[in-house]
């Protein structure tokens, strides 16, 4: 009786003891996977500070969880009413007996209060978060994160100063206009263009002024607008009363034989370490097309940047002595033999006298280049403010640096045929924003005075007068 009894006894003992083991590894096991997965939570940060939302805002929040990954989020927008709008969500399923494995992810979204039906006012965004923790079922759903806001969708009020505008194509022009204090950026538009508008040292917060140019090319029915851009991405366009003149611009033929392809072609290719084609027309086009393109590029990003004042002391100073080469806007063929191989615009002036003459400032401003530049050769690029910058091509030597402060009058260098030259000249241009317009206007004390003077007194605004100084322009 006792060995049967203890015979059914063992048995039992070893099950229990087996249970008692089994219990102790799943808790072992258990507390060692809470341990290493983290009871924390999941966390959630705004990236970029957002006070107000409006037709285009963005948001960028980023979300945190430990070891085991993030299972979900959702990010939603309350109304004033209390009711919540969905504004992004997102499941991140288990890849293992560990979690998701996904410890940080960012949430990116562009947010439209219009169409998600926010009326103006304030509003808050909710963010919510889960993980993949053993523990995270005890969690109660509370937002990680909440973003006070005000949805503003009243684009800013501009109001252009002055009377009737006009602008003849490849020419400049300028505006003056109010903003309103929530006013982020603004300026002119001119197709795709926007020319930005500064306030100028000494002027009135609210008051902007801008340079714009219409392009010598630009297609019928293009017209300048004012715009503005608020905090919340709300944009106002205005017009204003301009008008557009048409002009025409002469046209050549240039022949490039052999002799200028092996002489200045070539040679400029190996210059800025570029690969020379062995065929001629290849080797022109390379120089022509793709290196006018970089030069072009580069001139753009050097006049990115322009002091918030117009440094003018009068009409800008032709180069005197000179006799004119090609002019403004021309339209080039380019033949090699009988072939036309390329078409460019001439985007300046081309103006010659003496070899290696002194090339002379032609406004004050301070010098923001000098530097090899291509098919420009060696230059100095002046900024005269507003965007408003001439360029001197073609140098033999330079006798200013960067950063200089230069007068009107003063020698920036001597002339020369570096770069994609045939001869000794210079190349002057100016430039706003880094569009090529046609120096002739800037040359004019009659024209300066209409359209720099005249709508800067019809606002009321003095300190930017300019005298007439100078030779006159070109005819």
């Amino acid at each position: 009786m006792r060995d049967s009894f203890g015979r059914r006894e063992r048995p039992r003992r070893l099950g229990r003891r087996l249970l008692l083991w089994t219990i102790l590894v799943g808790v072992v096991v258990g507390g060692g996977w809470i341990l290493w997965a983290g009871t924390g939570g999941p966390s959630a940060r705004l990236l970029a500070p957002i006070d107000v939302v409006g037709r285009t805002t963005p948001l960028e929040v980023s979300l945190s969880a430990g070891r085991a990954g993030l299972a979900s989020f959702e990010m939603m927008a309350r109304r004033p009413d209390g009711t919540l709008v969905l504004l992004a969500e997102e499941q991140i399923p288990e890849t293992g007996l560990l979690g998701s494995g996904v410890t940080e992810r960012t949430a990116t979204l562009e947010l439209d209060a219009k169409a998600l039906g926010l009326p103006e006012g304030p509003g808050e965004i909710e963010v919510y978060a889960t993980d993949h923790a053993p523990t995270a079922f005890l969690r109660p759903r509370e937002p990680l994160l909440r973003i006070p806001f005000r949805v503003d969708l009243t684009p800013p009020k501009v109001r252009v100063l002055g009377g009737q505008h006009w602008i003849t194509r490849g020419g400049s022009d300028l505006v003056v206009y109010e903003v309103e204090p929530d006013t982020v950026s603004s300026g002119v538009e001119v197709g795709k263009s926007v020319f930005p508008g500064q306030r100028p040292q000494s002027l009135p917060e609210h008051i902007r002024v801008a340079l714009y140019t219409v392009p010598h090319d630009a297609p019928d029915g293009m017209t300048p607008r004012v715009t503005a851009l608020d905090a919340a991405g709300n944009r106002r366009v205005v017009a204003f009363p301009v008008e557009v003149r048409a002009k025409t611009f002469p046209a050549e033929e240039i022949r490039v034989g052999d002799s200028f392809i092996d002489g200045t072609v070539r040679p400029l290719l190996e210059a800025h370490d570029k690969e020379v084609p062995a065929d001629p027309v290849e080797a022109f086009l390379a120089v022509n097309r793709v290196m006018r393109r970089a030069s072009e590029r580069r001139i753009r990003e050097l006049t990115a940047e322009s002091m918030p004042r117009l440094a003018l002391t009068g009409a800008f100073r032709q180069q005197p002595g000179t006799k004119v080469g090609s002019r403004f806007a021309e339209r080039r063929s380019y033949l090699y033999g009988d072939q036309v191989v390329d078409h460019q615009d001439h985007l300046g002036y081309d103006l010659a006298s003496v070899k290696q003459t002194p090339i002379l400032a032609a406004q004050d401003g301070t010098v923001i280049a000098v530097e090899d530049l291509g098919i420009y050769g060696n230059v100095v690029l002046i900024d005269h403010g507003l965007g408003l910058a001439s360029l001197y091509a073609h140098l033999s030597s330079t006798e200013v640096s960067q950063g200089d402060l230069v007068e009107a009058g003063q020698t920036v260098g001597r002339s020369g045929e570096t770069g994609l030259a045939s001869g000794d000249h210079l190349h002057f241009s100016i430039l706003i924003r880094g569009r090529h317009v046609d120096p002739i206007e800037w040359w004019d004390p009659r024209w300066v005075r209409l359209h720099i003077e005249e709508p800067l007194a019809e606002a009321g605004l003095t300190g930017s007068a300019t005298a007439d100084a100078g030779s006159g322009p070109v005819q």
